[in-house]
């Protein structure tokens, strides 16, 4: 279902960005805060490509579950490094700016990376044109996933219609010296998502981004698990996020319509993420999804 709603896929070039015949090194930055239940699905599935990527760096943020253990696991597989800073925009600025492949993917703990997802990066890169992507998630923790996969692909297929300025922090890969561009001008303070931050400070450059059917992932719908009130803050945030930024009164009410349609959807989905529990009851009446990345611990 996801194939006929996204089709704006990037043309390849037989004489790539990185010269003829060159392979594309790829970087994959995946930051952490308490995250021990997700992790190590998260990290076999990179490791685990078909194509091997160049890097893996996890960057904590400050973690006091079993997350550093979990990693010490992967030693010598996995680069770790530490992020004082509180915050997701903290942790992802210090491991995209170490990060030394041609391109830096950029995923969540709870992202689970199809086998062939770097190739779909590597010939997404194809492309010299291409400068950042982003690509389609299914969410493998929800009933009606198929159903919930193809209204979400259809969103962010209208999303993408004209030109794309955002991003998914979930799933998304930038050009390294795109990333050096425009890394002094990003917000990183705690009331925008960083990840659609970054989607328009590339966009008002003139950086092209595509929205690429190859660069498949899953991802958990943990948020919904979360009472209305903070789901609502979260998804308010995009809002806020173009508001702030000049010029962007299109992509505001398409974000504006978006957050409406989310919380008319809000029981059903909360529903959905429930029954695809062991405990679907407790999982209902609790408010265990995942807190706000931008100030881990609230």
């Amino acid at each position: 279902m996801l194939d006929a709603v996204i089709s704006r896929l990037p043309a390849k070039s037989s004489l790539n960005a990185f010269g003829r015949g060159a392979s594309v090194s790829i970087s994959v930055v995946v930051p952490v805060y308490n995250e021990e239940h997700f992790l190590r699905a998260c990290l076999d599935a990179v490791l685990g490509q078909r194509e091997p990527v160049h890097e893996v760096i996890v960057v904590d943020n400050g973690s006091d579950d079993g997350t550093i253990r979990i990693l010490e696991e992967y030693a010598n597989r996995v680069t770790v490094l530490h992020e004082p800073r509180r915050g997701v925009q903290h942790a992802r600025n210090r491991g995209l700016d170490a990060a030394t492949g041609d391109v830096i993917g950029r995923i969540d703990a709870d992202t689970r990376l199809t086998p062939g997802w770097s190739q779909g990066v590597r010939e997404t890169f194809e492309d010299p044109e291409v400068q950042a992507a982003t690509g389609p998630v299914t969410y493998y923790d929800a009933a009606l996933s198929r159903l919930i996969d193809g209204g979400d692909a259809l969103f962010r297929r209208i999303w993408s219609s004209g030109s794309v300025d955002w991003l998914l922090g979930a799933n998304m890969a930038i050009r390294a010296p795109a990333w050096r561009r425009v890394r002094p001008v990003l917000c990183d303070d705690a009331g925008v998502h960083e990840d659609i931050d970054l989607g328009i400070h590339l966009h008002a450059e003139g950086s092209t981004m595509v929205l690429a059917a190859g660069m498949r992932a899953g991802t958990s719908a943990r948020r919904i698990a979360n009472r209305f009130g903070a789901y609502r803050d979260y998804v308010l945030m995009t809002e806020r996020t173009y508001r702030r930024h000049a010029g962007r009164s299109r992509s505001y009410a398409r974000a504006w319509l978006t957050a409406r349609v989310q919380f008319l959807l809000f029981p059903v989905l909360r529903l959905a993420y429930a029954l695809a529990q062991p405990r679907p009851w407790a999982s209902m009446r609790g408010d265990g999804g995942r807190k706000n990345p931008m100030l881990p611990g609230r």
